[in-house]
């Protein structure tokens, strides 16, 4: 969402006036759910996407139409057998898409979205508020609804309102060439990575393009620096099971919502029996994931951090409901 705030912030800047295209409800298989974003302008879209296909081409058109009313206003694509063949597509059902006027001369607008993209910058949660009558797009910092999109009314008007709850860190514990495929994968997927290693030579910001902290510590003493919380993801991939014992020492005295191990069964088994002998309860080793990842048949390194990042997504998904 930065992104497109960023892309928003500099059209306007400029100038040009768009409009906010989004996919505010859906059913059946259509391309996108709920939450999909995409800007048009008068030449056409200008970022993100709310599916792609011809829909969207009609979404776009339909902006372009419309942007000279200046006006917000509500559209539904009902995706029948008959207009999925007009439509060059193979899927059904319908989604409701809001398309939401943006002024570039408009101050509150100006002023929104830079609330916002200061809010998405510093990885604070904040709602967004569409309008479906006229008016200028709202962000709030707090809002009392169930769930995380919805109908919200305020002040005689509805708005389409849609939290953005920045997830937790992913700790990533080793430096080696599996985090060093793993991490510029998570960033671009808006996952905050930490790297953490021992050695000064597996330690260095640049092997690690995207990562939010790159730390040097004693796989020892890292209760001395660290301390995760629920929304938190931990991933362990240390060059032997010695230091995975280290880490998984730690980590099990913390409240990280997700801890994966990579790593083969054999040596899996060899740290869960060291710390099983140590007094640590099946119960709580049944908290690690290992081996770490989906099992989609992955070799390489660049293969493996296919797998975690789509575990990763998955584990994500199912926090906020989307699983």
């Amino acid at each position: 969402m930065l992104k497109l705030l960023e892309t928003l912030t500099q059209t306007l800047a400029a100038g040009h006036d768009c409009l906010l295209a989004t996919v505010i409800a859906s059913s059946g298989s259509t391309p996108r759910s709920a939450g999909a974003y995409m800007l048009v302008g008068e030449q056409g879209r200008i970022y993100g996407t709310i599916g792609g296909g011809n829909l969207e081409y009609q979404a776009i058109l339909k902006g372009q139409q419309q942007l000279a009313q200046r006006e917000n206003f509500l559209f539904e694509y009902v995706l029948t057998a008959e207009r999925v063949a007009n439509l060059g597509m193979i899927c059904g059902g319908s989604c409701q898409v809001l398309f939401c006027y943006l002024q570039a001369e408009n101050e509150a607008v100006r002023q929104s979205v830079a609330q916002a993209a200061a809010a998405a910058k510093r990885k604070k949660p904040y709602w967004l508020l569409l309008p479906f009558a006229a008016g200028p797009l709202a962000v709030a910092g707090q809002l009392d609804m169930l769930g995380r999109t919805g109908l919200v009314e305020m002040d005689g008007q509805t708005y389409y309102a849609e939290q953005f709850a920045y997830d937790g860190k992913v700790y990533i514990f080793g430096g080696g060439h599996l985090a060093q495929e793993v991490v510029p994968l998570l960033a671009h997927l808006d996952f905050t990575c930490v790297v953490i290693d021992d050695r000064e030579e597996f330690s260095r910001t640049e092997l690690f393009p995207g990562a939010a902290e790159v730390l040097q510590l004693d796989f020892k003493q890292l209760a001395e620096r660290l301390s995760l919380r629920q929304s938190d993801y931990a991933a362990v991939m240390t060059r032997g099971h010695l230091h995975d014992a280290d880490v998984e020492r730690f980590l099990l005295r913390t409240d990280a919502g997700y801890i994966g191990v990579v790593g083969s069964r054999k040596k899996a088994q060899l740290t869960r029996e060291r710390l099983l002998a140590e007094g640590y309860s099946k119960q709580q080793l049944d908290r690690i994931i290992t081996p770490i990842g989906l099992s989609i048949g992955s070799e390489t390194p660049a293969e493996i951090a296919v797998s975690i990042a789509a575990q990763l997504i998955q584990e994500r998904a199912q926090r906020y409901g989307k699983g």
